[in-house]
């Protein structure tokens, strides 16, 4: 097994980890968009060492290697979404519900008082 398989099994296993535990944060996206970036603008700087990186993992091209993780990435930021989506599924369905018991309860007590104003 190649250093590039081992490394994106770990990733593969850390993404479903946090997509299953759910240990998002703001300050665990924070330190991740940062970290994100100033990795961004280093390889930018050194492109170079994209590919040094990429010949020390197994991986032909520093492109590959940023292809490779950016399929990832895709993947995690698919997972998320996918996690806040039916988060807020959850939330939608409980307050239609709460919603329908409370005018089913009012429209109850309107009817009985309706009843109680109708008889002599």
């Amino acid at each position: 097994m190649s250093p590039i398989q081992s490394i994106l099994i770990l990733l593969m296993v850390i993404i479903t980890g946090l997509y299953f535990h759910r240990l998002r944060s703001r300050v665990l996206d924070n330190v991740i968009v940062l970290a994100l970036g100033i990795g961004g603008i280093v390889l930018i700087l050194m492109p170079d060492w994209t590919t040094l990186l990429a010949h020390s993992l197994g991986v032909g091209r520093g492109t590959d290697l940023l292809m490779y993780l950016g399929g990832c990435g895709i993947i995690f930021v698919c997972l998320l979404l996918y996690a806040k989506l039916r988060v807020l599924q959850t939330q939608l369905t409980e307050l239609v519900r709460h919603e329908a018991i409370r005018q089913a309860w009012h429209g109850e007590k309107k009817s009985q008082q309706s009843v109680r104003n109708a008889t002599p």
